[in-house]
């Protein structure tokens, strides 16, 4: 791939393709660090539809290869497909929410990356995220809610 992706705002009539990339992409980065439950499609879809509005779905040559949401100040959800690891996509992604965040008027952002989830936290720090401190998921995990530490990471906008 060539690194050109078609990035736009994702509609209800893409939560199939969202959840598609959430999946893919959870089950490489995240699976391991998930008490072994496995979340099918529907899981994925019924989660993906309350991404929307604040949601960016990328394509590439028509396909669905990753995806950027935010809520209020919080970078929620970050997820690009292994085929594209490495091709810039993610840091576009992140730079798109950054911008839409700021133009909502925050300056100081957040996100929850789980502990154990190492090179996704040395991703948001090449991208100025820091870890702030250590917090407990809010929302559990695939499971139900049990213990589940996630880094705060912290990014100022100027």
């Amino acid at each position: 791939m060539d690194g050109t992706f078609d990035i736009e705002r994702a509609s209800a009539g893409d939560i199939p393709a969202l959840a598609f990339v959430w999946k893919d992409s959870w089950y490489e980065s995240h699976a391991a660090l998930s008490f072994g439950k496995e979340p099918d499609q529907t899981y994925f879809e019924a989660r993906a539809a309350k991404l929307l509005p604040d949601c960016l779905i990328a394509r590439k040559e028509g396909e669905p290869v990753g995806l950027v949401s935010w809520q209020e100040n919080e970078l929620y959800q970050l997820f690009v497909l292994p085929g594209v690891y490495g091709g810039g996509l993610a840091a576009e992604l992140i730079e798109r929410a950054e911008t839409a965040m700021r133009e909502a008027g925050h300056k100081q952002l957040f996100l929850l990356c789980r502990v154990g989830n190492d090179r996704a936290r040395a991703f948001y720090e090449k991208q100025g995220w820091q870890v702030a401190q250590l917090a407990d998921s809010p929302e559990g995990s695939v499971i139900g809610y049990l213990e589940d530490a996630m880094w705060r990471m912290e990014k100022y906008l100027a």
